[in-house]
């Protein structure tokens, strides 16, 4: 296997980036952001152990026995992994290695869940996620193919081929370099929006000081800005949205399906029964209960003025 300036890992040091980290650390992981990545590598917040994650290790194994029986070679992954020599914060494990196309590969294995499927059908061909976890191997490697295989809802088991691409390798790189960057400066990266940097933040700043004020600066202020001039424009949109479900839904009537001209479905408007407890009642009916029942939260509620 290429070596590509390998050296020993040491195990002491605990500031790095692995293949799992790669996409968060470049904003492209649609579940872990860069400041919740940011969070976690400064020691603020430590990363849940899913069940997902215990399966995909359970079931990895079993993954790795179809393909060998698929006629699929496989070699395991040296225990102690790759560290970059110039970048000693850069790490990773393959699952193992194989061939593909006739040729050395690092081998993944992924599960993933039945509502993944259509990220297999998009251009891409697999989730960028794991395609930019298989380019970090392979520069970490110098292997030019690596072989993703991912069971699907646990029945389907889809393979794909990933080439190396020197160009997303060096964007990925500067990128994850400048995560480290944010880092080693105990100074997060900038939220994206996303329900993952929502949660970061939650975790991060829980409870306000009702005694602290912040003096906003020139940036902050043209975000204070921007955001109530969209606001306002989203309760525009709002409004227009609503007005415009309610026709449809005034044309619809009892129908619980409404079509084109074509045929074709356009819409549903269905009915369906939820249960839900009565908090005031149970509250009045049998308060001992109810009191043991409740749970207390702190949260934060942000408003502009």
């Amino acid at each position: 296997m290429p070596d590509n300036n390998v050296v020993a890992i040491d195990s002491r040091r605990p500031l790095v980036v692995g293949g799992s980290d790669a996409a968060a650390a470049c904003g492209l992981d649609p579940y872990r952001s860069r400041v919740m990545l940011w969070a976690e590598k400064t020691g603020r917040i430590v990363p849940e152990k899913t069940e997902a994650m215990r399966w995909g290790r359970l079931l990895e194994p079993a993954i790795v026995g179809e393909l060998v029986e698929r006629g699929y070679t496989f070699e395991p992954s040296p225990a102690e992994g790759w560290q970059d020599a110039e970048r000693p914060w850069l790490v990773g494990h393959p699952d193992g290695f194989t061939e593909a196309d006739g040729w050395p590969a690092i081998l993944e294995v992924k599960t993933a869940g039945s509502w993944a499927g259509r990220e297999w059908r998009e251009d891409a061909g697999a989730p960028l996620a794991y395609i930019l976890q298989c380019q970090h191997y392979m520069h970490l490697t110098g292997h030019g193919l690596a072989l993703l295989a991912c069971l699907v809802g646990g029945q389907r088991l889809e393979l794909r081929t990933v080439r190396r691409d020197a160009a997303a390798i060096a964007g990925m790189l500067a990128l994850e370099a400048e995560l480290i960057d944010h880092v080693k400066r105990d100074s997060p990266p900038p939220p994206d929006g996303s329900e993952s940097a929502k949660d970061a933040l939650a975790a991060l700043y829980p409870e306000s000081d009702a005694g602290e004020t912040v003096r906003l600066d020139r940036d902050a202020m043209l975000d204070y800005e921007s955001l109530k001039v969209r606001r306002d424009q989203l309760a525009v949109l709002g409004a227009q949205v609503a007005e415009l479900e309610q026709r449809l839904k005034a044309r619809m009537g009892t129908a619980a399906t409404a079509i084109s001209p074509h045929d074709e479905i356009v819409a549903r408007w269905t009915s369906y029964k939820r249960t839900a407890i009565d908090a005031t009642a149970l509250r009045r009916a049998l308060p001992a209960i109810a009191a043991e029942y409740e749970t207390t939260k702190t949260l934060r509620r942000f408003t502009l003025e």
